[in-house]
């Protein structure tokens, strides 16, 4: 939801969430918590942020899992809503074996402010406990988000119509077109105009996709997060967390149309 040209679709702001010195960037919670046993061998690793970690530093040699001397190799991701890195081992870790996750401070929020270094253990138990399926969501599910709260004042689609083609504007706030006839297209791996470093939807990849960015908020009712440019969007209250869970999980599911 792009910043609108329009009075109505914008709102003029100083507010800045991040005054002052940048705060660490400090791990809160871990999964598994420190000293666990009996840990299931297909365990994902969860680390917790008090900030909104930078995906692009969420990776090996920042978020390590090791044996011994002996490094485990996996899959990385950033949930956003959650301000949490996650590091997905690529096979089963060994059953009643130590195992120790490293966290550096080469991990920066996104307001660039430094991370910290930290250390967990934990062991295995006996064998695996299943995980659950990634969360999904339809283009449909988004669609109900933006006709009930992208509108606003004749922003990216005309509330006053119903949903469906009539709502689409000849001339929608920063061209930007969230009806549901454009809204995909308009989406889809189209590069922001406020940034050329992010698509507004990036398939697969939430954390990357500028579009959930600019609906972040700071604070539980505050302006955008850092690198979002202008105000966070919709003006007003921001989503909650269940509607902004719906948007990451249509991103990650792979943005089906």
């Amino acid at each position: 939801m792009a910043v609108a040209s329009a009075a109505s679709c914008s709102y003029p702001t100083d507010e800045t969430p991040y005054p002052g010195a940048c705060a660490p960037l400090v791990p809160i919670a871990w999964t598994p918590s420190g000293d666990s046993v009996d840990v299931p061998t297909d365990v994902v690793i969860k680390v917790t942020f008090n900030d909104y970690p930078d995906p692009d530093e969420v990776r090996s040699g920042n978020l390590l899992l090791t044996t011994s001397f002996f490094w485990v190799p996996g899959t990385y991701s950033v949930d956003l809503i959650n301000k949490q890195a996650t590091l997905r081992p690529w096979r089963p870790l060994v059953r009643q074996l130590g195992y120790s996750i490293h966290l550096r401070p080469a991990i920066r929020s996104l307001a660039g402010c430094p991370g910290t270094v930290a250390e967990r253990e934990f062991r295995t138990g006996d064998g695996p406990a299943g995980v659950p399926e990634a969360p999904s969501a339809t283009m449909a599910d988004v669609q109900d988000i933006f006709d009930r709260r992208c509108g606003g004042g004749g922003c990216h689609l005309d509330t006053a119509q119903p949903p469906g083609e009539g709502s689409c504007l000849a001339a929608p706030a920063a061209g930007l077109s969230l009806c549901a006839r454009d809204a995909w297209a308009a989406l889809v791996q189209v590069p922001s105009r406020q940034t050329d470093a992010l698509p507004l939807v990036d398939v697969s990849d939430s954390a990357r996709s500028y579009l959930l960015r600019k609906l972040l908020p700071a604070t539980a009712d505050g302006g955008p997060i850092a690198g979002v440019v202008g105000q966070r969007e919709p003006p007003g209250p921001p989503l909650p967390d269940n509607e902004l869970r719906i948007v990451a999980a249509w991103i990650d599911a792979g943005a089906p149309r």
